[in-house]
């Protein structure tokens, strides 16, 4: 399962990503009505548990997208049905529909998806948020 990055690049919003299990033996008491989440529902791997814990999330009040192949159509509030991929590579097309997503929803939102309000494209140096020129001075070695 992973929280989908949809909300942090459109609104800038929190936006977290782990396991099933980890989630399962964490921060569960975060579900809240209303809340979103985002399962990518692998073909074969640990499929029957994800799909149960999108069902007791949507049982909560939670809002739940769930993304995979051969998915029943009442797993969750949203349902990205992918086309068939050998299991070793479905990786690489999960990620494309919450991408798509992303992006139209930055644009409607007015938000620049492809632009960081702190960090630079590049992390030169293992210091803080802001770049040196900000006037803080380096702590320590």
């Amino acid at each position: 399962m992973s929280s989908i990055s949809v909300a942090a690049i459109t609104k800038k919003s929190p936006a977290t990503a782990m396991g099933t299990s980890s989630f399962r033996h964490g921060p569960q008491e975060m579900i809240s009505k209303g809340a979103r989440f985002g399962l990518w529902i692998d073909g074969q791997r640990m499929r029957n548990q994800d799909l149960a814990v999108a069902r007791d999330l949507t049982l909560l009040g939670a809002s739940v997208m769930v993304i995979g192949q051969d998915l029943p159509e009442d797993a969750g509030d949203l349902v990205v049905q992918l086309p068939r991929a050998p299991a070793d590579w479905q990786f690489l097309i999960d990620i494309i529909p919450a991408q798509l997503a992303a992006e139209h929803l930055a644009g409607l939102a007015g938000v620049d998806c492809d632009s960081f309000r702190y960090c630079s494209y590049i992390v030169e140096d293992e210091y803080g948020l802001m770049p040196e020129k900000s006037g803080i001075p380096k702590l320590g070695n």
